[in-house]
């Protein structure tokens, strides 16, 4: 996972975004940069500072404090957009070893660009191509939400796997955006707590 993707605001700062490639990230906002450190460990080296024996902090710390700085929503907004590519599982292929079929697993279409855009009710992808159909999704039938260091996946209504992978925005940044719509929404139409997201949507 690039370093971009788990630090995408400043933690410093909560400038939104950070931008960056590989193992290191840069706040535009106040010149902070970020180095991947051992283990969990991410370097925090100020604006004017050498790296060397620039503090380390771990990516809970740095996840905890841009949840301070308003987590994955930019300040001001009550949903968000980004480019994103969409694939569709269309149909279960078996996998086999040895010839024995062990179990089945969804393969995926190929990829459609478009805008995946996010509010308080809706999920939707709107195609960059003229003629795509644009889909929306009802935040309340969403079945299940599941992430990889690559690509976030939601499970339709209708128990289809779509997966968003995001040339420029952050997975997590995705997840974290799903998780709280989808917990403001099941709050507002009394249906409960959710309790997990995977492999199904649970609530209490």
């Amino acid at each position: 996972m690039p370093l971009r993707h788990l630090i995408y605001r400043c933690p410093e700062c909560g400038h939104d975004p950070v931008l960056g490639e590989g193992d290191r990230a840069h706040c535009d906002g106040c010149g902070t940069s970020f180095e991947r450190g051992e283990r969990s460990l991410v370097r925090v080296i100020p604006a004017g500072t050498p790296p060397h024996g620039a503090p380390c902090r771990t990516a809970r710390e740095l996840i905890e404090a841009i949840d301070g700085h308003g987590g994955p929503l930019p300040p001001g907004r009550d949903g968000y957009a980004a480019d994103a590519l969409r694939r569709t599982a269309s149909r279960h292929r078996p996998l086999k070893r040895r010839g024995r079929v062990l179990g089945f697993y969804e393969a995926l279409g190929a990829p459609e660009a478009g805008v995946l855009a996010i509010d308080a009710d809706t999920l939707r992808f709107r195609p960059t191509a003229t003629e795509g159909e644009v889909s929306e999704w009802r935040l309340l039938d969403l079945r299940a939400v599941q992430t990889s260091s690559a690509a976030v996946q939601v499970t339709d209504p209708r128990g289809t796997l779509v997966q968003f992978q995001f040339p420029v925005d952050s997975p997590r940044r995705w997840e974290q955006l799903l998780h709280r719509f989808l917990r403001a929404a099941y709050q507002r139409a009394g249906r409960g707590e959710i309790l997990e997201f995977q492999p199904r949507i649970v609530t209490r």
